[in-house]
């Protein structure tokens, strides 16, 4: 019934309107959006009704109402700008930046913030500005423009927001700052779980576990906690506490993983290792764990494979690379080992390396058809037609009817003017190869060379021989 009562209260507004009975309309907008206060396509009306009608106080809170529904349409931005222009900078200025904002452009939104700041005088509305100052600095990766914002902030509002979002700016490159920061919000607000847990984080990353046990809040940081403590016991004891729910988390799995370290238990350590990468693959700890086992166990090999694995998800090469190439050294036929340095290599857009270990690879692991097809055209690539016409020599010989490899040898032995050797690969590759234009091509050339008649004219040789490279 509210919806059809709306739709007839817009009809009647419309028909007011046809009429130039505008104030009438405007109540009836207004009927329309008291009755349905989420629909923002009556705000959007009675928001245009207000503003026609020069009711500028009004059309401000239709078309804020309408900007916190849909945040991401510049319609309510727009109009605003028009609204605030002439007596209300420092609200145009915020809204300018706010609009900058979701077009994406937030450099030109930070100098907006900058004048709402210097066009009031009002503590609160200042602190707002510079909060979202600070937060489009952060989003700009300025980060030292952002802890200033922030600590002016501090000077007259003691906000918990605020200082949860200094002591993250801190964290990465001064952890020292980052408590003291953490400390403070904790005077102001001993309770909130959301400082507590963030004191409990640099605790245990500052090695002072003790204290992280004090502002530990969940079960999973108290749990971690002891047994950084090596309060082992203590720590199983509430292992066996946990939900069945928590039980199946990622953290109650590391956790346990790390009681049996701390026990010496290195089969149930990796055990508990492997259920944990299966629940979280892309996590870098159970590289991390896996490559302290070994270290543990005196298995350099494996110690140095983990480290590298673990570098990787961390997306530190040059570190994974160190790594990788200490197990290498250690076991050079380990396939495992050359297959991450290829990938390795790949990455770091190093293909000469890249290429030295495929054909490691390829030495152990004969019939790779994939990596020695690599192989080959890293060699086309290079011009080295010796090493393209040896792989793929062995592309044939692992399969004996692939006629795109025929296809390949005949064409490299006749751009090496070995025509016998043409005409030998030219003939596979007719065997094997289903019937296309392609074929056709290949008959007429197969014909020339055996008659011994010139094509080399006009280029034509050339011609050839890129319509048959052509996939």
């Amino acid at each position: 019934m509210a919806n059809k009562t709306v739709a007839e209260a817009l009809i009647k507004a419309q028909k007011f309107e046809e009429n130039d009975k505008y104030e009438q309309a405007y109540e009836c907008y207004k009927y329309a959006h008291e009755l349905d206060k989420s629909d923002t396509d009556v705000l959007q009306q009675l928001a245009t009704a207000a503003q026609m009608l020069q009711h500028n106080n009004d059309a401000i809170i239709y078309w804020n109402m309408f900007m916190s529904l849909k945040p991401e349409d510049p319609i309510s931005y727009t109009q605003l700008l028009d609204l605030y222009f002439h007596d209300n900078k420092y609200e145009y200025y915020m809204t300018r930046a706010k609009l900058k904002t979701i077009e994406g452009r937030l450099p030109q939104a930070v100098d907006d913030y900058k004048k709402a700041i210097n066009n009031t005088t009002d503590e609160k509305l200042i602190i707002e500005a510079r909060y979202l100052l600070a937060k489009s600095y952060e989003i700009i990766n300025k980060p030292m423009q952002a802890i200033d914002e922030y600590l002016r902030i501090l000077d007259y509002d003691h906000n918990e927001n605020v200082y949860l979002s200094l002591a993250n700016l801190y964290y990465a490159q001064d952890k020292s700052a980052a408590l003291n920061v953490l400390l403070s919000a904790y005077e102001h607000y001993p309770q909130s779980d959301n400082v507590k847990e963030f004191l409990c984080k640099i605790y245990l990353a500052t090695g002072d576990y003790k204290k992280a046990e004090k502002y530990a809040v969940s079960s999973f940081d108290k749990i971690k906690s002891l047994l950084m403590q090596e309060k082992n016991q203590e720590a199983f004891a509430m292992l066996g506490t946990l939900s069945d729910k928590e039980k199946q988390q990622p953290q109650f799995l590391s956790l346990m993983a790390e009681y049996y370290y701390n026990e010496g238990n290195d089969e149930e350590t990796l055990k508990y290792i492997s259920l944990f990468e299966k629940t979280d693959p892309n996590s870098p700890l159970p590289s991390q764990m896996r490559a302290l086992v070994f270290e543990k166990l005196n298995k350099d090999f494996e110690a140095h494979f983990n480290w590298g694995k673990y570098y990787i998800k961390k997306n530190n090469h040059e570190l994974a690379l160190d790594e990788y190439l200490n197990a290498f050294n250690i076991t050079p036929k380990n396939t495992d080992i050359i297959k991450e340095l290829i990938n390795l290599y790949t990455a770091l857009n190093d293909e000469f390396a890249a290429a030295e270990f495929c054909e490691k690879l390829v030495a152990i692991e004969k019939n790779d058809i994939a990596t020695i097809k690599r192989l080959v055209k890293f060699y086309e690539n290079q011009g080295y037609e010796e090493k393209v016409m040896d792989y793929l020599y062995t592309l044939s010989e692992i399969n004996n009817k692939d006629y795109e490899t025929f296809l390949k040898l005949a064409q490299h032995a006749e751009k090496n003017r070995k025509t016998s050797d043409a005409i030998e690969y030219y003939e596979k590759y007719l065997k094997f190869a289903p019937n296309s234009d392609e074929k056709e091509s290949v008959k007429t050339r197969l014909s020339m060379l055996t008659t011994g008649e010139s094509v080399e004219e006009e280029g034509l040789l050339d011609k050839l021989l890129g319509f048959f490279t052509k996939k």
